[in-house]
């Protein structure tokens, strides 16, 4: 691994991880002799701060060296959500001769000229987490699932009543859809969502500023949907810092988070949980298929997602 060549964009450190040697899983769609090919693989992702995706990239590497026999020269980025980063990093891609490309879109529409350049050189193009135009395929998780079994944990725990704030975050298709999943949740219910537009930007700071803001402006919250785990560790502390004592729930499934939940942190309900390993080796398995063989008839894969409290934490596996 030390030959391998990581020109990373941000947060370096975190990165270290990906020292650790690749292994063969009992998924890997490999067995027996595997033959040795160096492939270039470009990734960007939003944010290499967060865990998910630092597992997420880490997952890729990994099965790759399972399937080609060899560490692959990774060009990895972060696009901080930012869509004019995000397309200079797929023109690099491109130009540094990527054989595939796994993309996090921070724009569903305006990315898709430029992953259609990609596919028109026989690069795939494959979108993780988030929906992209134009995409040879899409693996994500079942992210309005996701934001419904999240949302049916809080009306439960609140019985049907009260007031919710949902933490909010950019406009892509993952966050939208997770939203929408806890707004279904709640249909029927008498709970009243006090504000759905508070944009917590999916990390800690903007979790912890923009609870700080909804509990000034509201007089009682009793709950709390963060789109992310990051955001919701920084309105936890938005809570503490105020002595409030809303609940709760997410979508991740984060060491963090699993770790407040472990200690039964009082303000933690829940968190549907994501398999940002299983996502990520999924979409490497069809990255390959269409570099070997073309386009591939059903090109959208959902992963589903587990809801984990404080009562079975302890079966989940870690990131």
């Amino acid at each position: 691994m030390k030959q391998c060549l990581y020109r990373i964009g941000g947060f370096i450190a975190l990165l270290l991880a990906f020292l650790s040697p690749a292994k063969a899983t009992s998924e890997s769609i490999t067995s027996g002799f595997v033959f040795k090919e160096k492939v270039t693989v470009g990734i960007s992702v939003f944010d290499l701060s967060n865990p998910f995706f630092v597992t997420m990239v880490r997952s890729i590497r990994d099965e790759l060296t399972v399937i080609y026999g060899e560490p692959p020269h990774l060009l990895v980025r972060s696009s901080a959500h930012m869509f004019e980063r995000q397309e200079r990093q797929l023109a690099e891609f491109i130009a540094e001769g990527a054989d595939m490309i796994f993309l996090v879109a921070s724009d569903e529409h305006r990315l898709k000229p430029t992953i259609q350049r990609a596919i028109s050189k026989n690069i795939p193009v494959i979108a993780v987490d988030a929906h992209a135009m134009g995409a040879s395929a899409s693996i994500t998780t079942d992210n309005t699932q996701a934001g419904e079994i999240a949302c049916q944990r809080l009306a439960e725990h609140l019985d049907n009543q009260g007031n919710i704030v949902i933490l909010n975050g950019p406009a892509v298709s993952s966050v939208i859809e997770r939203v929408d999943g806890c707004k279904r949740a709640l249909l029927g219910t008498e709970i009243n969502i006090l504000s759905d537009e508070l944009n917590a930007t999916g990390s800690y700071e903007g979790g912890l500023e923009t609870m700080a803001y909804a509990l000034q402006a509201f007089e009682r919250i009793d709950g709390v949907f963060a789109i992310n785990d990051p955001s919701a560790l920084g309105a936890e502390q938005a809570l503490k810092q105020a002595g409030a004592d809303a609940v709760l729930v997410s979508v991740d499934g984060s060491p963090k988070v699993r770790e407040a939940l472990q200690q039964k942190r009082q303000w933690w309900l829940a968190t549907a949980t994501q398999f940002p390993d299983r996502m990520s080796r999924e979409a490497v398995r069809i990255g390959h298929q269409i570099r070997q063989n073309g386009v591939l008839s059903n090109t959208h894969k959902l992963i589903p997602t587990e809801l984990i409290d404080s009562e079975n934490v302890h079966q989940f596996v870690r990131w």
